[in-house]
């Protein structure tokens, strides 16, 4: 067997940058974590510093923790990376939801590709890109880096399933709202 074929698994974790996609992703990093996988959770500049302040905030540590550092003190190999979502910090994220969420669905792929650029050049090279279900852009930078690409749905299977059958909804009467962020069939 070649070299390669006793690599482990490195897998990139990229949570859409909500409390209820990264928790999520937060338990899929340690389970993986624990069965072997190499991780790097990658997390937006302003969630990382919201969970540093919360960390200080609850445990009085005064160099922060982030959220794996009692994973890592079990050994478990997880890395935490921080990039930029085109904001600063300060940017009212909650606010101006959907300013935010435009950027996010439509620029913030570039900067994700620039970054899978450099951690494709790193010692080990990542093999999987595990992106949250709502990010479009997962599929095509897995394909140009040679990653595989795995599609992680945070919320419950009935949300996943209502909008799923949406078109159906609306057909049979039971929604007949067309809203902005309708999602077409």
């Amino acid at each position: 067997m070649s070299q390669s074929s006793h690599q482990k698994p490195h897998a990139l974790l990229f949570a859409y940058p909500l409390q209820g996609h990264v928790i999520p992703f937060v338990n899929l990093a340690i389970k993986l974590a624990s069965n072997g996988f190499i991780i790097t959770f990658i997390n937006t500049q302003s969630i990382h510093q919201q969970i540093s302040k919360a960390g200080r905030l609850n445990i009085n540590d005064v160099e922060g923790h982030d959220l794996f550092s009692g994973a890592q003190k079990l050994g478990l190999d997880i890395r935490d990376v921080t990039i930029y979502d085109g904001f600063s910090v300060d940017f009212d994220r909650s606010l101006y939801h959907d300013v935010y969420f435009e950027t996010i669905m439509n620029d913030f792929g570039f900067h994700v590709d620039e970054l899978v650029g450099k951690l494709v050049l790193s010692n080990p090279s990542p093999n999987i890109l595990i992106a949250d279900t709502f990010y479009v852009w997962s599929s095509t930078i897995s394909k140009k880096y040679n990653l595989v690409n795995v599609s992680f749905w945070t919320e419950p299977a009935l949300v996943f399933s209502v909008y799923y059958h949406l078109d159906l909804l609306r057909q049979n009467g039971h929604y007949d709202c067309i809203g902005k962020y309708l999602i077409s069939t």
